[in-house]
């Protein structure tokens, strides 16, 4: 579609989960709110709001190649401090948190020059811009179970290789900062400039990373209200997460923007159509291989790894990618079977945990048919907002904000001071059951 005036169209169960309000008491329902009137409530994301993105880019393709490419280096300049978080499996991930900006020329030197120092070892890259590695005093500040605070906290997943240097998440992480949350960035094994310490690559069913994180941060922080946010590839991983956990989410809410739901349907819609394959296939895989090219000397003890094809072979989509280095790193014969066991709409029925989903119809990396309609009108906990106009991760306005991450900033601040954080939600659903469940692989 081609325009600039975008339309919300609302998918949700007939009766969603009731909310308790701060102040209520157990059972009172004059002291509750539905997720959907909550949502509703929220400006711009009742079916039939519009909204309006910069008439220059008047095309998913425009607003994605925007999103990705635009030049961004002077706005949205969040500063984070970096924490590396060492798995029980040997891998490293690495979590940015979002700190206070420099508030003068002195104190911008000092950050400057303590982001030469503290690095893990000698031959681990410089961060990008505004990025630094905390302290081991900082870090052990952090690490202090007793704290008492009550600030809530979001965790944001980033996209396919991307990190929390990317535009669309410093955006999410600024504007949940300015709206009262402490924000930290997940970095997946190798993204952002953090070395893969095993012989793995990151993929869709990565959730034990996330699972783990999360278990640290609950120890760390025992009363602090938890919020998730999936960006694209990060959606997926979180769905994944939400679906795997059920009733027993950590997080008070969550929000997936332009997650794919379904990795089959969208990997044969970026390859096959015409601005898909010619604009965006080849880039994304490229990012791919130049992630596994930095690693290669840890990914080389992989019996897997085919050095060989990495050197010669340029990608022209993730699915050829994938064929020869996810897939068979993980025990998958094709891509396609890695993206039938690793969608996340196949785990999205058993999400019970307050989650906003925001994805448009013009995305040229998400395909049409990978938009959970049914499955969102299934589920009491889920609210998706469909649009028409969007592309991937981008609603980029005339003013250069974002849309729909300007949405999901309120629809936690939303949560967070009417809902009471601290009572879980009551809700008699529970996802059924196929007589086949113990033949599906998922």
């Amino acid at each position: 579609m081609v325009g600039f005036r975008g339309t919300v169209t609302q998918h949700h169960a007939e009766t969603t989960v009731s909310l308790p309000l701060k102040g209520s008491s157990n059972g009172d329902s004059d002291s509750t709110v539905s997720l959907h009137e909550l949502v509703t409530s929220i400006d711009g994301l009742k079916t039939g709001s519009r909204f309006y993105l910069a008439p220059s880019l008047c095309h998913g393709a425009l607003q994605t190649m925007y999103i990705y490419g635009g030049d961004f280096s002077k706005t949205f300049q969040v500063y984070y401090g970096r924490r590396l978080i060492h798995l029980e499996d040997g891998g490293c991930v690495s979590a940015d948190y979002v700190i206070s900006p420099p508030a003068d020329k002195d104190e911008l030197n000092k950050f400057n020059e303590l982001a030469t120092q503290n690095f893990p070892g000698e031959d681990w890259p410089k961060l990008h811009p505004r990025t630094r590695y905390l302290s081991e005093s900082e870090v052990a500040a952090l690490k202090e179970p007793s704290s008492k605070s009550t600030k809530p906290l979001a965790v944001l997943n980033h996209g396919l290789a991307g990190g929390s240097h990317e535009s669309y998440v410093r955006m999410i992480a600024e504007g949940l900062y300015n709206a009262g949350f402490d924000v930290v960035v997940l970095n997946c094994r190798g993204c952002a400039r953090t070395k893969l310490t095993t012989p793995e690559l990151f993929t869709g069913l990565h959730t034990d990373d996330l699972r783990d994180f999360v278990k640290l941060l609950q120890h760390e922080y025992p009363s602090r209200p938890l919020y998730a946010v999936g960006l694209s590839f990060g959606s997926t991983i979180l769905a994944n997460y939400l679906g795997e956990e059920e009733e027993n989410s950590p997080f008070v809410a969550s929000a997936c923007l332009s997650n794919p739901w379904d990795m089959v349907d969208s990997a044969y819609h970026i390859s096959n159509g015409l601005i898909g394959k010619n604009l965006f296939a080849e880039s994304i895989a490229g990012t791919l291989a130049r992630l596994v090219k930095s690693n290669r000397k840890v990914l080389m003890t992989n019996p897997q790894f085919k050095q060989n094809l990495l050197e010669k072979r340029k990608f022209h989509s993730t699915a050829e990618f994938d064929a020869l280095f996810t897939a068979p790193f993980h025990g998958f014969q094709t891509a396609y079977q890695y993206y039938r066991a690793a969608s996340s709409v196949n785990r999205l029925l058993k999400v019970q945990s307050p989650l906003l989903i925001i994805n448009s119809t013009d995305d040229p990396v998400v395909g049409v048919h990978s938009i959970p309609d049914k499955e969102a009108e299934a589920n009491p906990y889920v609210v998706l907002i469909k649009t028409d106009l969007g592309g991937h991760l981008a609603y980029v306005q005339s003013d250069g904000k974002n849309w729909a991450i300007n949405r999901i900033v309120d629809f936690f601040a939303k949560v967070h001071d009417t809902v009471d954080e601290s009572k879980k939600v009551v809700s008699d659903y529970k996802p059924s059951k196929s007589v086949y469940d113990y033949k599906l692989h998922y």
